[in-house]
């Protein structure tokens, strides 16, 4: 009865889990971090959804699995990954690796790099503990799209890249509050659908897997409340950080924002991100600032005589 066992901090960034794989996670063949996601999703992605899955998990969670980077100049190398694949940036995941890096003493309040399979980002660890968090360079790829969805109402938004690739539009009359999570993931449903139907991409032909909506803040000079449907069909309990970073250059494309100003990014739960960005030409490096709080850490198992070693697939149940 052999039983393999890999480490994990688990934090939660505005509400959002993100588990912390720290060792244990078999050796991942690559030069880059981009080269080691892929091997891990060839090689391991039974392991990968043993990680987030129930038992040990749930069809919410985020992980992130800690690496060393081959770049001199970064911490550490993190490959993020959900209940059906990897992603290529997680904002709310990156601020829950610092905080973790940080309770393993592997770095100091201040600046340090991370390797993510998007690229590079620079984050910061401030005195009072929050997170600022420069995502990779990100950009309006398409204006007003405009879908018909499966209740036959038009929906027009834009396609954008923060990270992972996202359609970003207004929500049609569903308020964004925990009492319509079940109403807006539907909705986001028919939208994902109504994308593919009309071959709507990313670059390249990259499928888009973020849904997000918006609906104004009264109280609020400059930003929204938002709710993303993320791959797997989980809504992100937080503001969402490479959703965020999209809708930056969004406004930054329509020049709905300038250059330094704030924008706040309010989750249904009413948890915040602060953000801005430096232009770069038709694009952008926003950066998003929030908090994570460590919720727990410790081992988990995968016994060979296990059934559910890798996990419970609920999405098709």
């Amino acid at each position: 009865m052999a039983t393999g066992k890999i480490r994990y901090i688990d934090t939660h960034t505005a509400g959002e889990p993100t588990r912390v794989v720290v060792d244990g996670f078999p050796h991942l063949d690559g030069e880059s971090i981009a080269d080691r996601r892929d091997a891990l999703i060839r090689d391991h992605d039974d392991l990968r959804a043993g990680i987030v899955r129930e038992p040990r998990g749930h069809e919410a969670m985020v992980a992130a699995l800690l690496l060393e980077s081959s770049v001199k100049e970064c911490a550490a190398g993190v490959i993020f990954f959900n209940n059906v694949g990897a992603l290529g940036m997680c904002g709310h995941g990156a601020i829950g690796v610092v905080k973790a890096l940080h309770r393993l003493g592997k770095i100091d309040t201040g600046s340090c790099k991370l390797e993510t399979p998007a690229g590079i980002i620079k984050t910061t660890l401030h005195p009072d503990g929050e997170v600022s968090v420069r995502n990779v360079r990100s950009y309006r790829f398409a204006a007003d799209v405009s879908l018909t969805i499966d209740r036959g109402i038009e929906i027009t938004g834009d396609v954008a890249w923060g990270g992972n690739w996202f359609f970003i539009a207004e929500s049609p009359g569903i308020s964004i509050e925990p009492r319509g999570i079940d109403e807006l993931i539907e909705l986001c449903c028919e939208i994902r659908r109504a994308l593919q139907s009309a071959g709507v991409t990313g670059a390249s032909g990259a499928p888009i897997d973020h849904i997000e909506l918006h609906e104004s803040l009264e109280e609020e000079d400059a930003g929204v409340r938002c709710f993303v449907l993320c791959p797997g069909k989980e809504w992100d309990r937080s503001p969402c950080g490479t959703g965020t970073s999209a809708t930056l250059a969004c406004l930054h494309a329509r020049g709905q924002l300038a250059e330094g100003d704030s924008w706040t990014q309010v989750g249904p739960l009413g948890t915040r991100f602060s953000s801005s960005y430096i232009a770069d030409g038709t694009a952008i490096y926003p950066t998003i600032r929030g908090n994570a709080y460590i919720s727990g850490e410790g081992w988990l198992h995968f016994d060979e005589d296990d059934p559910f070693r890798y996990g419970i697939d609920c999405i098709d149940l």
